[in-house]
């Protein structure tokens, strides 16, 4: 950033050079007085000379002779006024000195004016910047903390940390490996089960899968309040069809949310949406209050308007690399979740891969609770996956396109290109 803040200052003092030195230059300005004296004396001669000859006073002979004279004369008094010494004074006249001051400090405040407006201020921050690592700095601290963890397995510590960014970074299985090594290390715990089912569940694509459930019923044995581990057994009931007991779940959830109270309205909704009543029975379930233990709570953003159906525009093609690698007869998933918040599927659709190239549009009718609709999430990702289990659940060796992150009321078609292999 020092090395922007001189580049910067260099241009203005090249700017401020160019302009201010035509105004620092001097002249003699009483050697161009006698100059335009004398020339306008040699003007009058000429003319005089001129009205004689037209009135015959004088022959052409003589007005031939005395004009030369006259600019004889004129070139030499001319040249005198040029090597005479300088009479005037050294610096620039006060008019300059003026424009020279109002450029001097209009210059450079403007160019800082124009700086704050348009360009990025808090990039001169070194503090703020600092506090931005950048992805190949994640990367590098997160290899150094692999190869501490090699060198000393045993550091729990090390391994939440770890845990917990590649969770953030999206990358699922490595964080769910890294919980089991948790589990392994500081015993049984709620939190610990309940995020072991956090990652096992987005890395089967936003599923509560059996064993996800099993992860949850051990959480929640531990510890009943677990926020987490309801949220997601809710969810996992949900989406199995078994409404009575997603509202247990759910319900029991929100006087867990007193001290997060957006969370706790969403959840009201999602209650009041998906059973058509007020979650007023479970308000006493349990005075027990915890602390949020993990970003899959329900979704904080506010609710954008339902009347927003339409859906998003998907072109789902296959790379003619994967092309060889995949049946014509294998499904095709493609998903829409939110960006921040459940790890279920908001919309889904399955096509095969015979239908590649194929454009579709993911809406509320696609969604798989009928709480949870992509026209309540304003920021949304899109993937497709080619599933060779015919499972939506990833597994190794299915072919997927990149997570693209749009949203939700996006018009613009989302190309979703199957080119990468799921290790």
């Amino acid at each position: 950033m020092t090395s922007f803040i001189i580049i910067a200052a260099v241009i203005v003092l090249i700017s401020l050079a160019i302009l201010i030195w035509p105004l620092l230059r001097t002249r003699n300005t009483v050697s161009y007085a006698r100059q335009e004296q004398n020339i306008h004396y040699a003007k009058e001669r000429l003319e005089e000379l001129e009205a004689q000859l037209k009135n015959a006073s004088i022959s052409a002979t003589d007005y031939e002779a005395l004009k030369l004279e006259i600019e004889t004369t004129l070139a030499h008094d001319i040249d005198i006024a040029n090597n005479a010494p300088q009479e005037d004074i050294a610096g620039p006249r006060r008019s300059n000195k003026i424009a020279i001051g109002v450029l001097a400090v209009f210059l450079p405040l403007s160019a800082l004016g124009i700086y704050l407006q348009v360009g990025t201020p808090k990039a001169l921050d070194p503090v703020e910047a600092q506090s931005r690592p950048n992805q190949q700095q994640v990367e590098s601290m997160i290899s150094d903390l692999e190869k501490r963890l090699e060198e000393n397995p045993n550091d729990l510590e090390g391994w939440q940390v770890l845990a917990q960014t590649y969770l953030a970074l999206g990358r699922y299985k490595d964080a769910r490996q890294g919980y089991q090594r948790i589990l392994t290390l500081g015993g049984e715990s709620a939190h610990a089960y309940a995020s072991l089912a956090d990652a096992t569940a987005l890395a089967a694509g936003g599923q509560i899968t059996e064993e996800v459930s099993q992860y949850l019923d051990r959480a929640l044995t531990i510890n009943p309040d677990n926020r987490q581990a309801l949220w997601l057994s809710g969810l996992g009931a949900a989406q199995r069809g078994d409404k009575a007991m997603a509202k247990t779940h759910w319900g029991r959830l929100v006087p867990l949310l007193d001290d997060a109270p957006q969370q706790q309205q969403e959840l009201r909704n999602i209650i009041q949406e998906n059973f058509g009543e007020s979650d007023t029975p479970f308000a006493s379930t349990s005075p027990s209050k915890t602390a949020p233990q993990s970003q899959t709570t329900p979704e904080t953003q506010s609710p954008i308007p339902t009347g927003v159906q339409e859906g998003l525009t998907l072109n789902v093609s296959l790379s003619s690399q994967m092309a060889q690698l995949a049946d014509p007869n294998d499904f095709v998933f493609i998903f829409a979740r939110a960006q921040q918040g459940p790890p279920a599927p908001l919309a889904v659709k399955r096509l095969r891969v015979a239908d590649l190239p194929s454009s579709i549009t993911l809406s509320d009718a696609d969604s798989m609770v009928t709480a949870m609709t992509l026209s309540k999430f304003e920021n949304v990702i899109v993937s497709a996956r080619v599933s060779k289990s015919g499972q939506p659940i990833a597994e190794a060796g299915d072919l997927q396109s990149a997570v693209i992150p749009s949203k939700n009321t996006s018009e613009e078609p989302i190309n979703l290109v199957i080119s990468e292999v799921v290790q």
